[in-house]
């Protein structure tokens, strides 16, 4: 589950944001290593740079394929893309579901072919 934290501004305390955000406020240089920050089930405020976001750096730096899928399209985008690769997996395993003996047939000759030379 996404640890939640609340960071502190300076005028105001905002959260809860996921650590993932957290790691995207300060690459834009909307926060820093000195914000205040604490985790959403503690009452501890450190400072950004002594709190440990290695597992949300990591996800920011390697991201999964959901999670680029998701972030750079639409969810209708996203049902389309899965439509269209099962679909897609279906007509594949139909068509080798036809030609299996051909294809049987083409191995056992090149195998055949290899075995004479």
């Amino acid at each position: 589950m996404a640890r939640k934290f609340y960071y502190d501004t300076g005028k105001e305390k905002i959260g809860p944001v996921s650590g993932n955000e957290l790691v995207q406020l300060r690459a834009a240089g909307e926060i820093d290593n000195k914000t205040w920050v604490r985790r959403e089930d503690s009452s501890t405020w450190r400072p950004l740079g002594s709190t440990d976001l290695r597992e949300e750096e990591e996800e920011e730096a390697n991201p999964s394929l959901w999670k680029l899928l998701f972030r750079n399209a639409s969810v209708g985008q996203v049902v389309l893309f899965v439509a269209v690769a099962v679909v897609m997996l279906l007509l594949l395993v139909g068509v080798l579901g036809f030609a299996w003996p051909v294809l049987l047939v083409v191995v056992a000759v090149w195998l055949l072919a290899r075995a004479i030379r």
